[in-house]
């Protein structure tokens, strides 16, 4: 069963330290109110881990159709395995778009009782 994380609406929580992980099966209905302390809170996209059990070499992934990269140096990727052209390299133009991509934005939150 998944690991669902909810965090307080609209205040802070000194007890549940923010975030409370509630594990849930996929079809119950999310928490309105924490199980710790009982005030509303809501459910929140929080990280997934992922494990991989078996090999995940670049030889592998070549002998099963896939083609695998590594990173040389900012805009520029070599072939470990697998079809494909030798190096891939960006432009300019791609390296200022990806740089541009990754600045932080401001976020604005909605107040929907307005």
């Amino acid at each position: 069963m998944p690991i669902y994380e909810y965090e307080p609406v609209g205040h802070d929580c000194l007890m549940c330290d923010g975030r409370v992980g509630v594990i849930q099966s996929v079809t119950e209905e999310p928490l309105s109110f924490c199980p710790y302390c009982g005030l509303e809170v809501r459910r929140v996209v929080s990280r997934a881990a992922i494990k991989i059990a078996r090999d995940a070499s670049p030889d592998r992934a070549g002998s099963r159709g896939f083609t695998t990269y590594r990173k040389v140096e900012e805009g520029k990727w070599e072939k470990l395995s697998g079809d494909g052209a030798d190096m891939l390299v960006g432009s300019d133009e791609d390296m200022r778009a990806i740089r541009e991509e990754k600045k932080p934005r401001k976020v604005y939150e909605v107040d929907e009782n307005t």
